[in-house]
């Protein structure tokens, strides 16, 4: 029996070793293009590593396109929008999971429905909106419909955080005189931050890297963010070389999130399966 099990755990781990390869190769082959010469990327036989190690391909970042403006927008775009996820999101959560309210569950499942609609469906009349209330090629233009694509499947996973917490701790809280607000803010916040990094993680991820939207949404060059922005630093010809390194420095801030709240990831997303 210790064998089977001892061979199943060696057989899984190969698996997701060879996953991880699969995964983490083409990362690894995009790092090292960004430190070789262009005509170097097209040897035939490809070789892996660099021959030549160069940051010409960092340097010229600046003197192709506007990095630095389309990396300003994305970051206040995201930044913004992710606060604002993080708030509306803890708060309806915490009304679903906690606040009796009639039309809970019809609110619930009709938010919920939201999700499978496709964004397709919803540009022309987004854009029809913006274009009437003056918010086309602004940061508040793209903020705001990212808040509203986020913010449902953010506000069920806050929904889970809070039900997974006792009931006994709201009621302890109420016998000391705390109200909605304070009980939200002091006690069942803190409780659900496995919950709120989960939010923090998976929003941040969707806004910094959404294209469509931000395609639709931003047509002037000064407004658009790094994903949209990056598809018009080719040039005339294709620098692959630089092309990489503006790949490698969009991947940084999405990445470095995840590093650092990555226990807290996996401790959210199962927070809400087994209720305490």
């Amino acid at each position: 029996m210790k064998g089977k099990f001892s061979a199943t755990r060696l057989t899984i781990h190969l698996v997701l070793i060879f996953v991880c390869i699969i995964f983490i190769t083409p990362f690894v082959y995009v790092f090292f293009n960004s430190f070789k010469p262009t005509p170097e990327i097209f040897w035939v036989p490809q070789k892996f590593l660099p021959q030549q190690w160069i940051l010409d391909n960092y340097t010229q970042i600046g003197e192709k396109g506007h990095f630095a403006d389309y990396f300003l927008n994305s970051i206040i775009i995201t930044l913004t929008s992710v606060s604002l996820v993080l708030v509306l999101s803890s708060m309806a959560g915490y009304a679903f999971a906690k606040l009796p309210f009639k039309g809970r569950q019809l609110l619930l499942s009709a938010m919920l429905m939201t999700i499978t609609i496709p964004l397709a469906v919803c540009l022309i009349p987004m854009f029809l909106m913006e274009n009437a209330a003056g918010l086309l090629n602004t940061n508040l233009g793209l903020i705001l419909p990212n808040i509203a694509v986020v913010l449902p499947f953010a506000i069920f996973i806050m929904r889970a955080s809070f039900v997974s917490i006792p009931k006994e701790i709201e009621e302890a809280a109420e016998i000391d005189g705390c109200g909605v607000f304070r009980t939200w803010w002091n006690i069942m916040l803190p409780m659900a931050k496995n919950g709120l990094i989960t939010v923090l993680i998976m929003s941040f991820n969707s806004i910094w890297g959404e294209y469509t939207l931000a395609r639709t949404l931003a047509t002037d060059q000064e407004a658009m963010p790094l994903s949209v922005g990056l598809t018009l630093m080719k040039g005339e010809v294709w620098d692959f070389g630089t092309l990489a390194a503006v790949i490698i420095l969009t991947m940084l801030p999405p990445i470095t999130i995840f590093i650092i709240f990555q226990k807290r990831l996996v401790e959210g997303i199962t927070q809400g399966a087994v209720k305490g």
